[in-house]
């Protein structure tokens, strides 16, 4: 636990989660730090399975430019 202002707490138990909310990492309640292998594989069946990118529509975003 730590704090983001004083008096006011801030909890951590950082996760790592695959798009199926399966947790692929975990931290404890201290500081650390945590990792996770990726599989590539698996990757691209999801992306396959959640096509969400799909339905994107460019035109509906407004994107920051370099002034």
């Amino acid at each position: 636990m730590g704090e983001t202002l004083p008096g006011r707490p801030a909890y951590g138990r950082s996760l790592i989660v695959d798009p199926w909310g399966i947790v692929l990492a975990q931290a404890p309640d201290e500081e650390t730090v945590i990792s996770a292998e990726l599989d590539g594989t698996r990757l691209r069946w999801v992306r396959e399975k959640l096509p969400s990118l799909k339905n994107r529509q460019a035109d509906a975003y407004r994107w920051p430019t370099r002034v």
